[in-house]
């Protein structure tokens, strides 16, 4: 064969060289026989498949019963143990894959495909892998016909030549921050996550946990520096606002905010590379109970205050024997921890409301959650409603306006982002005209600063914010308005939260204790 490939190539050469002079005949016989030896040569070349665009390079047998070496490939994929299969897999496919021991046949393996694109016709599938005859291994109908060198990749192949490849997932030990060491070891498990099958859970929650660990990894890689830690909430909290597309919780490996972390380009890149395994880690980050008050999210430990297991539990709208109140509660409180800053010993100001007796004379609130809200269930707005509607969330800021009747009366206390106390101060026309506002807007040199005296007048500065977690007053770490439309009825607080009348300077106090206009 190598000869007559020979012979044909030389033929093309010659055919080449006469510059096109030959006959019609003689052209098309150096054309066949050019794709002869192409054809020969890619089948003398060394197999390769692909992976996610990456070559998967030298394959460890040759090709299976078709080449007449069936025996040779049965007797080498048989070195495949059924230890090397078990674990967590993605394949060519786009399918996250768990290999786990048969629960019902000794020897057998059992493998749970589950889609990795979020359609509503995603299914998962359950397929056996057993041992065929000939010591191979069969994955439902396909057979194992190559395996890499180091064990990690796997290329099943079915009758009528459709090929699936496997590739092992790698487990992470980036958590390492510059410092070197773990930054918090404390909120650290001891146990390592595992791949679990996914079949009794909802597929949103099981992202919701790829989504929690991979941010409180991040938190873990950026380690004891502040600045950096306060950043990563704020991006964090605007992202729902900014964010007009992609994931509703964790911005894009790409995108622009992770740019205004002041990390080194080396972390930056280990955080665009762990957020890149978010989508393959939905079945290994398991969000459940760990006694009465921790919450687990994969190996990540989070404490729960009892008063806001109790405020959940309380708001649940649903049927209280449903089987996943718990899991719901643990999700949402594993949600609200990606923004609480491991260094500081305050929760995040997200938790943090004005005077509960202020918010119960009001009609809504535009700005709370399950944990802290005052008025009553379907009568307040919250940062993610497609997760808490099931305590009383009526929709999130701003598309929940639509909604709200004309003349109501507002609390309005939004967390204090350059993205939203801009975005509220360029609505804020349009709020006083349609309802009747109690709003919260602390003072900071920004753009809209010098609108505050016009379109709030006769503010006063606000002291101390409730904390329901904790159910006592804090004080206010940075120099807040609180205004009132003059059309709201009268109320009187038990504690004293507001004082200090705003002058026309729109200056910040020099102290919360003693504010004093510019």
């Amino acid at each position: 064969k190598h000869r007559w490939a020979q012979a044909d190539a030389g033929r093309t050469q010659r055919a080449g060289r006469a510059g096109g002079g030959g006959s019609g005949e003689e052209a098309a016989r150096a054309r066949l026989g050019a794709r002869r030896s192409s054809e020969f040569q890619r089948r003398a070349a060394p197999a390769r498949f692909q992976v996610d665009g990456a070559p998967l390079g030298r394959l460890s047998v040759r090709r299976g019963p078709r080449s007449g070496r069936g025996g040779a490939r049965a007797a080498i994929c048989g070195m495949v143990t059924a230890g090397v299969l078990l674990g967590h897999w993605l394949d060519s496919l786009g399918n996250s894959i768990i290999v786990s021991e048969s629960p019902t046949e000794p020897g057998a393996l059992t493998a749970v495909l589950t889609p990795l694109i979020d359609h509503p016709e995603a299914r998962d599938r359950v397929v056996p892998l057993r041992r065929a005859p000939a010591n191979s291994w069969r994955c439902g109908n396909a057979p194992l016909e190559w395996f890499g060198e180091d064990l990690h990749r796997l290329v099943w192949s079915t009758g009528d030549g459709r090929r699936s490849v496997w590739t092992k997932t790698a487990a992470s030990d980036a958590l390492e921050s510059d410092d070197g060491g773990i930054a918090f070891p404390w909120l650290l498990s001891s146990t390592s996550p595992e791949p679990w099958l996914p079949l009794e859970l909802p597929r949103d929650i099981l992202y919701d946990g790829a989504r929690v660990a991979a941010l409180l990894d991040i938190r873990q890689m950026i380690g004891s520096r502040a600045e950096p830690q306060e950043r990563l909430t704020r991006i964090l909290m605007d992202h729902d606002l900014t964010s007009m597309s992609g994931d509703y919780l964790v911005p894009g490996a790409d995108a622009p905010p992770w740019q205004t972390l002041q990390v080194t380009d080396a972390l930056r890149r280990s955080i665009a590379q762990r957020i890149h395994r978010i989508p393959h880690e939905a079945l290994c980050q398991q969000v459940r109970w760990s006694g009465e008050s921790e919450v687990t999210v994969g190996h990540h430990k989070i404490p729960c205050r009892a008063r806001d297991i109790q405020a959940l539990d309380s708001r649940w709208v649903l049927s209280p024997k449903d089987e996943r109140k718990p899991l719901e509660i643990a999700r949402l409180l594993a949600l609200y921890s990606v923004f609480d800053n491991p260094l500081s010993n305050r929760r995040n100001g997200v938790h943090l409301g004005l005077d509960p007796e202020l918010r119960l004379q009001s009609d809504y609130e535009l700005f709370a959650s399950p944990l802290n809200a005052a008025v009553p269930n379907g009568r307040f707005a919250s940062k993610w409603p497609h997760v808490e509607w099931r305590f009383g969330s009526i929709g999130s800021y701003p598309s929940v306006l639509n909604f709200l009747p004309a003349n109501a009366i507002v609390c309005v206390n939004p967390p204090f982002t350059e993205a939203y106390l801009a975005d509220v101060m360029a609505r804020l026309d349009e709020l006083k005209g349609r309802f009747r506002l109690r709003i919260a807007m602390p003072i900071q040199e920004m753009p809209w600063r010098r609108q505050l005296h016009s379109s709030l007048p006769s503010a006063e500065f606000l002291s101390t914010y409730y904390d329901a977690s904790a159910e006592n007053h804090t004080d206010v770490l940075h120099p807040t308005l609180l205004w009132e439309d003059p059309r709201c009825p009268e109320w009187h607080s038990s504690g004293a939260d507001v004082g200090y009348q705003f002058s026309e300077q729109c200056g910040a106090p020099a102290a919360p204790a003693a504010p004093e206009p510019d």
